[in-house]
């Protein structure tokens, strides 16, 4: 019985593992341009980003994908670690529309946000802060320090 245990763990592990999953967050820039950023788990081999809105390719990291005319010379791809970042020029949408973010590295995963121009935040350090999670780690690891500090 305990190995049928050991082997469920194992196999459940390792599904998990196999799994991508991706956090995208979007916020407006003072100049009026889209920012999207798409965070990956990163797997070995080569990878591939882009970004797409209603059946229309905004951008890409593949040079050889050629963007819908509305977004031609407007958008940028870029991976950096394991975020891919979407900068859109003269981002003027006055209708809330679907951005999918895809991943393809292994195998495809993709992360769609419905964003609306009028509910956007302005990107700042702290809008970072907020959808990375570092938030939550700083103040983890603040308060042992603050205690140390007081003794």
């Amino acid at each position: 019985m305990i190995y049928y245990t050991a082997f469920a763990a194992f196999l459940l592990l390792g599904l998990a593992s196999a799994q991508s999953s991706l956090q995208l967050s979007s916020c407006l820039t003072k100049d009026q341009n889209l920012n999207l950023s798409c965070k990956f788990t990163p797997s070995s081999g080569p990878k591939t980003c882009y970004f797409m809105t209603e059946n229309k390719l905004v951008g890409s990291t593949n040079a050889s994908s050629v963007p819908d005319s509305t977004f031609k010379n407007r958008a940028t791809v870029s991976i950096v670690e394991n975020v891919c970042n979407l900068n859109l020029n003269g981002f003027a949408d006055d209708k809330p529309k679907n951005y999918t973010c895809y991943i393809k590295q292994t195998s495809t995963a993709s992360a769609f946000v419905l964003v609306d121009k009028s509910k956007l935040q302005t990107c700042s350090a702290w809008c970072v802060m907020q959808h990375s999670g570092a938030a939550l780690l700083l103040a983890f690891l603040t308060f042992p320090l603050l205690e140390f500090l007081w003794v």
